[in-house]
């Protein structure tokens, strides 16, 4: 995933266990106050059949039922490289 295997997109020994549970049950309208710490969105108006229930980051529990309990502090930047078999492709 964008140069970030394995650390992004495994639940395995060593990943960082970034999890986000969905509750199918939920049907809402996005809306920018629904945000925390944005003032747009590009999904603003959309009607989504899914909402995230629980966020779960480097294996601890960031957002629950829409309140953020991390610190805007908590990211960290990754760096990636996209691996030689794609660059050396006809797609780039």
């Amino acid at each position: 995933i964008m140069g970030l295997y394995p650390r992004k997109g495994a639940l395995a020994a060593g990943s960082d266990a970034d999890i986000t549970v969905l509750d199918p049950s939920l049907k809402m309208t996005v809306r920018k106050e629904m945000l925390h710490e944005t003032d747009y969105s590009p999904w603003e108006g959309h009607e989504v059949h899914a909402w995230p229930s629980i966020t779960i980051l480097r294996g601890k529990v960031k957002v629950e039922d829409g309140r953020f309990l991390g610190d805007p502090k908590d990211g960290q930047y990754l760096f990636r490289k996209i691996p030689d078999e794609i660059r050396g492709s006809p797609l780039l």
